[in-house]
């Protein structure tokens, strides 16, 4: 089972180009410790991915070659893992041929085969950021081969039979509680595992039609936007009304009255931990925001039952095997929490309260683990030496709980299968979805938060609504989300947002200041790696160029 202008938005396109001219000034030198180790980390996974095979045509794991290809995607060209992906364009040459191998065997297959939701949604996902990333269309990749989808084709064939198989009225199914899931190869069953697959790739999809781009054919497709809206808001309402309550660990089952989580299907098994954290993504695509409370429950469940170590006996009854799949849904899920820009409501749970609940604090879950502590630890060895204290850089949070625990089960050919790590339905999906945590990826999926029109991760003010994308002083963030003056990252006070700004931040990491430093982009008076992000995204000018 397999479990996006040089404004620098949070996108692939064009991030080459912007990234380039930072890597040339020198800043690539001021990555922190664990950085370096997490971008080498990718290195190694990335070519082992290659190594076994995973771009080949044909593929031996050809149901899930999605995967790896967004995870190629995905890798940060300038090395620095808070960097946005390269996508295609930004790609070395090398790169660029296995994506196009990959891609061109997805191409080839797609109308060869029929409905299978993890196989499906995973090459909607991988087709839409390859082509959305400047990835060449059939008329480069298989010139007059009438086997061969073109990538237009492809989405449509694959987005057609994927709604078709949606459970709702027109299926068979009047009762709203039995609506919106998707079965393994139809809609004969209430499967979660399947249907966060679909739903991630038909979040991508979104993407990909709502886009002006064109390959062989323009990829905007009003009707299939539509369409796809209403597919993720029925899954949405059915992660609402069949969220339940409890675990399979007697010990940390039902902790409040309040949290809510949801099973492997929707009516026979109690919430884990990678179903639950699925919920969380399933029900932002389908238009919630952090602040509903249905997210806030699912939430709570995850903060009260928080893991990343393994899944303990809070899987269902696959207490190992999915591990790598909760680690990249779970972070998926905060990541767009985080992208969305929505301001939480005041006692809300966010992202950054994970791991903050000791074990035995009420509400008692003795399996509950806390934030790793970077001040503490030492260098994970595969990447050499370095006392306690190495990685005292990093903040504490999901992040870098998650991290550490990938780094630490590398192995020497760059697999993640070595110390301990829990047992993978599939090689290359596990190793692809442990590398997708590393790039923060959220998987191309598209979230509209202001209801604009346009996605989240290319919307230059997310949280409110300017369809048009006003941008006055052409920087990275739109006029409705941005009015002078400057309040932070200007620190240098000359008016404009550039490399030497986010130097002076990046060189302040790990220190505390006062209420309203330019350098505390997120007003949380420390200067971390989430400022440097905040402040490049803010830049005022193409590459973030100096005047």
């Amino acid at each position: 089972m397999i479990k996006l202008p040089c404004t620098l938005r949070k996108t692939a396109i064009g991030v080459f180009a912007c990234m380039a001219a930072w890597l040339t000034a020198g800043s690539a030198q001021a990555v922190t410790p664990f950085e370096q180790d997490v971008s080498t980390a990718i290195d190694r996974g990335l070519e082992y991915l290659a190594n076994s095979g995973a771009y080949n045509n044909p593929n031996f794991f050809s149901d899930s070659t999605g995967l790896p290809l967004l995870a190629l995607l995905e890798k940060r060209a300038t090395g620095i893992p808070t960097d946005p992906p390269q996508g295609y364009v930004g790609a070395s040459v090398t790169d660029q041929g296995r994506m196009r191998t990959s891609a061109t065997n997805i191409l080839d297959r797609v109308n060869d085969t029929s409905f299978y939701a993890y196989r499906d949604g995973a090459w909607l996902f991988a087709l839409a950021e390859y082509a959305l990333t400047g990835g060449p269309d059939k008329s480069v990749l298989a010139p007059g081969n009438v086997d061969v989808d073109d990538l237009k084709q492809a989405m449509d064939r694959l987005v057609d039979r994927t709604l078709a198989n949606q459970r709702t009225p027109a299926t068979g199914y009047p009762d709203p509680v039995n609506q919106g899931y998707w079965c393994y190869t139809d809609h004969f069953c209430e499967d979660s595992s399947t249907t966060q697959f679909v739903v991630a790739g038909l979040a991508s999809a979104k993407a990909f039609y709502a886009s002006n781009k064109s390959g062989d054919q323009p990829y905007a497709d009003a009707t299939r936007v539509a369409a796809i809206d209403a597919a993720l808001a029925l899954a949405r309402k059915a992660y609402e009304l069949n969220a339940t309550t409890g675990s399979d660990n007697a010990s940390c089952s039902a902790l409040t009255t309040t949290e809510r989580g949801h099973g492997y299907n929707a009516k026979f098994y109690v919430p884990s931990l990678a179903q639950t954290a699925s919920g969380v993504y399933i029900q932002l695509f389908g238009g919630a925001t952090v602040n509903d409370g249905s997210v806030q429950s699912y939430m709570e469940w995850l903060k009260n039952h928080y893991r990343w170590q393994d899944l303990d006996n809070m899987g269902n009854f696959w207490p190992d095997l999915s591990w790598s799949y909760y680690m990249w849904s779970s972070f998926k899920g905060m990541e767009l929490v985080r992208q969305s820009g929505v301001t939480q409501n005041p006692g809300t749970i966010g992202p950054n309260d994970f791991g903050k609940l000791a074990a035995l604090s009420a509400p008692a879950c003795p399996v509950r683990q806390e934030n790793k502590d970077p001040a503490t630890l030492s260098r994970v060895a595969s990447f050499g030496a370095g006392g306690p204290g190495y990685y005292a850089a990093e903040p504490k949070g999901q992040y870098f709980d998650y991290a550490h625990q990938i780094l630490s089960l590398q192995c020497a050919d760059g697999s993640f299968i070595c110390n301990g790590s829990p047992g993978r339905w599939d090689d290359e999906a596990h190793n692809s979805y442990l590398l997708l945590v590393l790039l923060r990826s959220t998987g191309g999926g598209c979230v509209d938060t202001d209801g604009d029109g346009v996605c989240d991760n290319v919307d230059n003010c997310p949280a409110v609504s300017n369809p048009g994308q006003e941008n006055t002083y052409g920087d990275a963030r739109g006029d409705a989300c941005e009015p002078r003056p400057i309040a932070t990252c200007d620190v240098d006070g000359d008016a404009d947002i550039d490399l030497n700004d986010v130097n002076a931040v990046r060189s302040a990491i790990g220190q505390t200041v006062p209420a309203g430093d330019k350098r505390d982009a997120n007003g949380d008076r420390k200067i971390t790696i989430a400022d440097v992000r905040a402040c490049i995204l803010k830049c005022t000018r193409a590459s973030c160029a100096i005047n």
